[in-house]
Formats: C-alpha cells, structure tokens, sequence
C-alpha cells in the first residue's frame, strides 16, 4: 500500500465520495456493509454537498495515488466530535486505511477544535463492528438512538432498528 494522503472534502469530490460511502454501506462488497439492514442510499449528493457548507463540519478523505479510497465526517458541537460516515472501497478494506482515517479525525478534532470527546453512532445489531471501535479505545455510553428515516440515509427493513452511542476521550 502507498502512503495515504488526508485532505479535506471538497464539491468536485461528490461522485467519489458517494460511491465510497454507498458501496461500503449499501453493497455486499466489504464487511461494512448494512445492506441486509437498511435499503436505499446512504448518502445523495444534494446532501453531501449542503454539509459541506455547515460550520463546524467537514468531510475528511484519504487518498492514495490520487484517489479517493476513503472518508469520514467530523462534526463539532462545542467539545464532542461527532464522528461519522467511516468508509473505505470494498476492495480496499482489510489495509488500515480505515484506522488511519479515524485515528486523523481524532486527532484534528482535538488539535484543531479542541474537541475532549468523541461520539459515534452506530447500529446496535453490528456487533463486529461495535468490537472494532471498541479495540479503538470507545466504550458503551448506554444510549441509544431510534434510526433516523426522516434523514434520507436510506429506509430500515426493521423498523425497530436503533443506533448505540460510543465514545472516547480525546
């Protein structure tokens, strides 16, 4: 693997970032994906392109050999990071590139906005995935948030599908 450059997200990145986030969480291709769960896409470019107009917001990519392999979406609100939106290509996974993604938002969310803790959503039923923010130092804030249809990131097959709250000091 080369060595993956990290930049902020831009308009022009809006198919590359649509097709990262709605392959890795919408497709069977990685072990990402939520497509036994949730129908429809994760991500629509009207929407991406209005957050990146949103103070305190911001999408960050990593990039290796001038590609878009990956993203994630840091949204400060006083001293939490809301973080979110962790993708990767499918046929890029496995490589660390995810880690070294969420191990940069941590980082510039506590450099940057002076941010002291970070939050993420995630479904309940990924348990695996859970697991994996969990070896990255979240833990369980006993929270839990219905799944937010009313936000057009796609339509639950369960309707009683929930999302746990994790977090971590940064």
């Amino acid at each position: 693997m080369s060595t993956l450059l990290f930049r902020e997200a831009l308009a022009k990145d809006a198919e590359d970032v649509l097709n990262i986030v709605n392959q890795a969480y919408r497709t069977e291709g990685g072990w990402t994906t939520e497509s036994h769960l949730i129908v429809g896409d994760r991500l629509v470019e009207e929407d991406y392109l209005a957050s990146l107009t949103e103070e305190n917001r911001l999408i960050l990519l990593a990039q290796e050999d001038d590609h878009v392999v990956g993203c994630i979406e840091i949204q400060i609100d006083g001293t939490h990071a809301h973080l979110g939106m962790l993708a990767v290509l499918p046929d890029q996974q496995n490589q660390g590139i995810a880690s070294q993604l969420l191990a940069k938002a941590e980082t510039l969310a506590k450099q940057t906005y002076q941010a002291t803790e970070a939050v993420m959503l995630v479904l309940d039923v990924r348990e695996e995935l859970l697991q994996y923010y969990y070896r990255k130092g979240y833990k369980r804030a006993d929270e839990y948030v219905p799944f937010p249809v009313h936000l057009n990131v796609g339509k639950p097959i369960n309707q009683n599908l929930m999302f746990e709250k994790i977090v971590k000091p940064l």
